[in-house]
């Protein structure tokens, strides 16, 4: 990688540096609606096993999300990253209510090669379908 992308990647993640030494990064599988999170804003997802190479050396941001950005929106941030994180007890959740779910599985259906057309098609699916989905 070369030119003004780098650039800009590498001042990217110096900012995301400066601003981890101001406030504290997560564990989505731990958190809960009970912690201290504000009503709106961006989110970085990072994954383990996933470095930078050509930016610098530390961790890879794999999703860039934001919620709430008007004032007029009903919803707290907590509910779109709850959406993200899925159910508490099992990890399951919604692709239909979670781009993120919804782009991780159709990498996970791509990769394995599973026959799965209804996956990402409409805001809702009956039981037989949710259930043929979940299985995989």
């Amino acid at each position: 990688m070369t030119g003004r992308r780098a650039t800009d990647l590498r001042n990217f993640y110096a900012l995301l540096g400066a601003l981890g030494n101001k406030s504290s990064s997560r564990i989505l599988s731990e958190c809960s609606g009970r912690l201290n999170w504000p009503d709106r804003g961006i989110y970085f997802f990072f994954e383990d096993g996933e470095h930078r190479s050509d930016t610098g050396v530390g961790p890879r941001v794999v999703r860039v999300g934001t919620h709430a950005l008007s004032n007029t929106s009903k919803t707290k941030l907590w509910n779109r990253l709850s959406q993200d994180r899925g159910e508490e007890n099992t990890g399951g959740g919604n692709h239909r209510g979670s781009i993120f779910r919804l782009i991780v599985g159709t990498a996970l259906i791509a990769r394995h090669g599973y026959d799965l057309a209804s996956w990402g098609v409409g805001s809702n699916a009956p039981s037989d379908v949710r259930d043929r989905e979940h299985a995989l």
